[in-house]
């Protein structure tokens, strides 16, 4: 007593806490009882109260701890004050002597978690502690201060609070942790994501070249297993720390990565300045231009046949879920990225509207290719695989690009264009390059025990980098550049419902396809394609559709650009 802090000496000249202070009630020696009695101050039962009366903040915040709250249920060997800072040999906390120093933590918890210090003994975190590492950690470095804090509601949410604690020591793996579903998703407080205690366990934390460890190569399956089913040894050849920079942990990997960056770039950096050079061009053709009605502006020509319009509608739908249900993945460390994930119901919920989005997407392929086989092996109609009226690209493509261009700079006039342009094909060639590699990669994550059984885990990895990057790169290219090519131009601005309604005037016809209408002019042939005016009612729907998902898109999409802007 005479060592501890009480014992030290207060501005009155007295020692802070006498004997009689925790022993009795108001200095009333009748009061002092032998610890093992209900009624005495320093019992179990009231050490709180006892010691609440000079460290009234202290123990309130106890009363909120592991500790505390599992004592006031009536749990008689939870810890108390006097378990932790000791009865009478209480010393500051940096005292080589105080039971609370670091250093010492380990013999103050092994009184109650004997086989958790045992394992901490065994562990790396241990093992360098006892060498004279003043830096790694003990107990109390992960357990930080544990009976003074808010207990968390499970075992479950102390592991995911301690992701963020494993980080702020292992910088290294952090990063390369996050760049997986099981990093992205704890971050967004997924509970069925692996933390790291999961997989290198909560204190017997080993290297993965000791036998010992729960991630040695022989015991992975088993350590797998605990989450997923069916684990065979391919599955567990995947990198749960994937470094994409790094080509000598794993050149796929780094290959594969560097070509969707590069792919992103060259994409985003052709449009961009294709768009650029358009909107200005555009806004001058548009202001110089008389724009008086015509008379073929109550005559309407079939753009697009229901079988279009219908497959159209899946794509916007499936695509817009897509996006907003995936992006908070990517961006998890953006509070636009979790606040689109709190709006979707959280994970549990966007991962399974991801799914079906998933297969709606599968649906409209399927059927899209099911018209083309149709069409051209069926009906023997080959103009649907080459020729004006193909979306196959033709040699006329880059006539039509090269005139483009010097429209753009003032050189020429603006090309007269067919059916298809070349900026309609790219667009729909994106969606058939991209639909089977997002897809294909989407159900390698969706399946990954399944596909293990035949392909080697880091395929996994390379499924979720190909994922990522194309995803990024379609969700920004529709958002931006298909968006401007088919609404965001002064001569459709601010929406074009085309493609909904499958109607345009035949003077914009005229204008836009002028290639197109001289060839049905001259076969004859222009009657086939008029049609009656869309009707009111389909005006609306599509335009209140088509804001919908036009606005969606437009949100994401910038917060995406500002997001990438701002890292850099």
């Amino acid at each position: 007593m005479e060592q501890s802090i009480h014992a030290k000496i207060g501005p009155n000249g007295t020692p802070v806490a006498s004997c009689k202070a925790c022993h009795t009630v108001n200095g009333d020696m009748t009061t002092a009882l032998p610890a093992e009695n209900p009624q005495s101050t320093v019992n179990r039962a009231n050490m709180t109260q006892t010691c609440g009366a000079c460290h009234k903040e202290a123990v309130n915040s106890f009363h909120h701890s592991i500790h505390g709250s599992r004592s006031e249920s009536g749990n008689t060997k939870a810890a108390t004050c006097a378990d932790c800072h000791g009865s009478h040999s209480i010393l500051p906390v940096k005292a080589g002597d105080s039971a609370m120093n670091r250093a010492n933590a380990e013999l103050m918890c092994a009184k109650c978690h004997t086989q958790n210090v045992a394992d901490y003994d065994l562990s790396s975190h241990g093992q360098s502690f006892k060498q004279g590492n003043a830096k790694a950690p003990t107990c109390t470095s992960c357990h930080t201060a544990v009976s003074h804090l808010d207990a968390p509601l499970s075992r479950r949410d102390f592991n995911m609070q301690m992701v963020n604690n494993c980080s702020s020591c292992h910088s290294k793996q952090a990063p390369s942790y996050r760049d997986t579903f099981h990093g992205q998703a704890t971050a967004l407080d997924f509970k069925l994501a692996a933390t790291c205690a999961d997989c290198h366990t909560p204190h017997k934390n080993l290297p993965a070249s000791n036998p010992m460890s729960s991630v040695h190569k022989d015991n992975l399956v088993q350590t797998c297993s605990a989450c997923h089913t069916s684990v065979n040894t391919n599955f567990v050849m995947y990198s749960p720390h994937p470094e994409p920079n790094d080509p000598e942990k794993s050149a796929l990997v780094y290959y594969v990565s560097h070509f969707m960056e590069w792919l992103l770039l060259g994409v985003f950096s052709f449009f961009g300045i294709h768009t650029l050079l358009w909107i200005q061009r555009s806004i001058i053709a548009y202001i110089s231009e008389k724009h008086e009605k015509s008379p073929d502006d109550d005559i309407y020509v079939v753009r697009f046949a229901k079988v279009h319009r219908f497959t159209h509608l899946l794509i916007v739908i499936s695509f817009i879920l897509l996006a907003a249900t995936g992006l908070p993945l990517m961006y998890y460390y953006t509070s636009w990225g979790r606040a689109l994930e709190q709006l979707g119901g959280g994970l549990e919920v966007t991962r399974l509207v991801h799914r079906i989005c998933a297969v709606i997407t599968l649906v409209y392929a399927l059927i899209h290719i099911v018209y083309v086989f149709r069409k051209a092996v069926l009906e023997k109609k080959y103009s649907i695989l080459y020729g004006p009226d193909s979306m196959v690209p033709r040699v006329q493509d880059i006539y039509d690009l090269w005139n483009m261009v010097r429209w753009f700079f003032y050189l020429g006039p603006r090309p007269k264009l067919d059916r298809w342009t070349y900026w309609e094909k790219f667009d729909y060639f994106a969606v058939f390059w991209g639909v089977p590699v997002i897809g294909i990669s989407g159900l390698m994550l969706w399946f990954p025990t399944l596909v293990t059984e035949l392909l080697p885990g880091v395929t996994l990895n390379l499924a979720m980098i190909i994922h990522g990057e194309e995803a990024l790169l379609a969700t920004a290219f529709i958002f931006a550049f298909h968006f401007f090519h088919n609404h965001l131009r002064p001569e459709n601005f601010p929406m074009d419902t085309v493609i909904f309604t499958g109607k345009m005037t035949l003077s914009r016809f005229k204008e836009e396809r002028s290639v197109e209408y001289e060839r049905l002019v001259s076969e004859g042939k222009l009657d086939t394609v008029l049609t009656d005016p869309p009707s009111r009612s389909a005006r609306i729907a599509s335009k209140i559709f088509g804001f919908a998902a036009y606005i969606s898109g437009l949100i994401m999409v910038v917060a995406i650009f500002v997001t990438l802007l701002s890292r850099h």
